[in-house]
């Protein structure tokens, strides 16, 4: 699922537009992570890495979890126990239009707790930003090319 500028991602009646992509370069892998936009609802959207998964994440960045520094192997948040499942440093690159971030080097760690429910924080040199959301069936999606 190959994502462009101004695609149009729908789910639960509601039409977002792609604004942005960022292109997370870690572990010899590559994880693209949308930022996906409908009004003032901004969303973080990872589409499928290849034709094996079933899984897309929907993340909205998040203020209300202190993170400073090196974040522990596990965290609490609202009631769920997330489990660290990826970690590491990234080289980032940006296309189109992603306000507060830019192309160069963060640190990535990715947590899990049952429900399929994630956590990504990103430890930029100035800031740290926190994404919470979930993992939805592909089929609860539709990607439209941009025209």
């Amino acid at each position: 699922m190959k994502l462009s500028l101004r695609a149009i991602v729908s789910h639960q009646g509601r039409d977002y537009t792609v604004e942005g992509v960022l292109s997370y370069k870690l572990g010899g892998k590559t994880y693209p992570l949308a930022r996906i936009v409908d009004g003032s609802d901004v969303v973080y959207f990872e589409p499928l890495l290849d034709d094996m998964d079933d899984r897309v994440l929907m993340l909205r960045e998040v203020t209300d979890l202190p993170v400073s520094g090196t974040p522990p192997e596990s965290i609490s948040y609202k009631g769920q126990s997330y489990v660290q499942r990826l970690s590491g440093a990234a080289t980032v690159s940006v296309l189109g239009q992603c306000p507060g971030r830019s192309a160069g080097n963060c640190q990535v760690w990715r947590f899990r707790a049952a429900g399929d429910l994630f956590i990504q924080v990103e430890k930029w040199s100035d800031k740290v930003v926190v994404l919470a959301g979930e993992s939805i069936h592909k089929g609860m999606v539709d990607v439209l090319p941009a025209t």
